[in-house]
């Protein structure tokens, strides 16, 4: 109370002052000392969560002053949310949520906002009134033509939520699905570049909720379906070309001939990073390794950003490895390594390398194994530094294990076990000699 009299005296002595704001805290002089008096009143029970008796106060000062402060809508919308959660009554449940809904477009109606302050409204009725997923599709779908790339992360998952539920309901076409989830998509991508790590968290998940609900409906073959017919009528429009890539590239697709396609048209106009590794990848996938190799380098040629060219440079390892070219898959592998010292694929593709070519690195019955000395090294490595891969590292260690000489054959060629020995090949890297009883 001590607190409230104090707010209160330093009204009367700014009053005029407050009054004359424009009407930010009432009509009249009176009125403003009234919704200074129901501030102070609730903001003190609010602080202690006594929500109860917040509300007369909070009440009396939304009428009065709706534009002294952003505040009462989003301490309004906390303990609306808190009262409707405790509430058993299905029929008062249902008017506290009409109140929480309308709190929304109060707020707009007094500090603007409204794409920000809509997706948040669409998120509660995605919430609180889950059978009618249409209406906060509406109202999410009028947040993201205002809001664009600032669409908050968590509009973004409840926007496709809302057209996911409404196509089961049959109330939208999958197309439209598939179409939202292109634009949402480059939505997240923009965030993931431009945000901070707090940010970036956020749409990440985002991102993750996404795919699952789109994974849920389209196939390749849906997408080419819809996609097709697009790609024929307008197959040099950029942005549908770039659509097309992205979309079947989440969902995996890029063994579709329409992939392939859209992807070297896209070269055609202007050769890009993007362009050139959906090249690459559709004829990897059809196991076109010498041509995907190609447009792998491509993507390193053309000045890409890390995080793409350590994919290509990864992938153009792998295809060097099914074309058994082990000297490239290591050297490519290494490329990789330059960019991220800690991915563990590139140390398990270095590995298969001199596994692949140990017989050919030496001529003896003991040294032709010790290819797969130099293997299990760096099989060890790759598990050491990313964890992500250590059930495959296992796997082939177990594998190399089973490739070590006989100790017999070594022994009658002066080898022994635990000794060091240096690969004379390419390789050239120093091991430790390892034998099978």
């Amino acid at each position: 109370m001590k607190k409230i009299i104090v707010a209160i005296v330093a009204f009367l002595l700014v009053g005029a002052s407050a009054f004359a704001q424009g009407g930010k805290y009432g009509a009249t002089p009176e009125d403003s000392l009234e919704c200074i008096t129901n501030l102070s009143l609730y903001i003190e029970f609010y602080k202690q969560k006594n929500y109860k008796d917040a509300m007369n106060g909070w009440r009396k000062a939304v009428n009065i002053c709706p534009k002294s402060r952003k505040s009462l809508y989003i301490n309004g919308g906390k303990m609306y949310k808190s009262f409707i959660k405790e509430e058993q009554d299905g029929a008062k449940k249902e008017l506290l949520i009409d109140t929480l809904l309308t709190l929304f477009d109060k707020r707009i109606e007094s500090f603007g906002e409204e794409g920000m302050v809509l997706g948040q409204k669409g998120g509660a009725m995605m919430k609180y009134r889950k059978a009618d997923p249409m209406a906060a599709y509406e109202v999410l779908k009028k947040a993201h033509e205002l809001q664009g790339n600032d669409l908050e992360a968590g509009a973004v998952v409840y926007y496709y939520q809302a057209a996911y539920k409404s196509y089961k309901k049959k109330l939208l076409e999958k197309e439209v699905l598939f179409d939202l989830f292109q634009q949402l998509s480059d939505v997240v991508d923009y965030n993931m570049i431009n945000g901070d790590e707090k940010s970036k968290k956020r749409y990440t998940t985002a991102q993750a909720n996404l795919e699952k609900m789109f994974g849920s409906i389209a196939t390749c073959p849906d997408l080419v379906e819809i996609y097709q017919p697009k790609f024929e009528a307008t197959p040099t429009d950029t942005v549908l070309l770039k659509a097309i890539l992205k979309i079947f590239d989440k969902r995996d697709c890029g063994e579709e001939e329409l992939y392939v396609n859209a992807a070297i048209e896209l070269h055609k106009i202007k050769p890009t990073c993007t362009s050139a590794y959906a090249i690459a990848q559709g004829k990897a996938k059809k196991k076109d390794y010498s041509g995907a190799l190609e447009f792998y380098k491509n993507v390193e040629e053309l000045g890409c950003d890390d995080v793409l060219k350590e994919k290509a440079l990864m992938q153009a390892s792998s295809c060097y490895l099914a074309l058994k070219q082990y000297q490239s898959s290591a050297s490519y592998a290494r490329k990789v390594l330059a960019i991220n010292p800690n991915n563990g694929e590139a140390y398990l593709n270095i590995g298969d390398a001199y596994g692949g070519y140990s017989s050919k690195c030496a001529d003896t019955e003991c040294t032709k194994r010790a290819g797969y000395w130099a293997a299990v090294d760096v099989y060890a490595k790759a598990k050491s530094i990313d964890a992500s891969v250590a059930a495959k590292a296992n796997k082939k260690i177990g594998a190399a294990k089973a490739q070590f000489p006989e100790k017999e054959k070594c022994f009658f060629e002066g080898i022994n076990a635990g000794t060091s020995f240096t690969l004379p090949c390419w390789i050239g890297v120093t091991t430790t000699v390892r034998v099978r009883d």
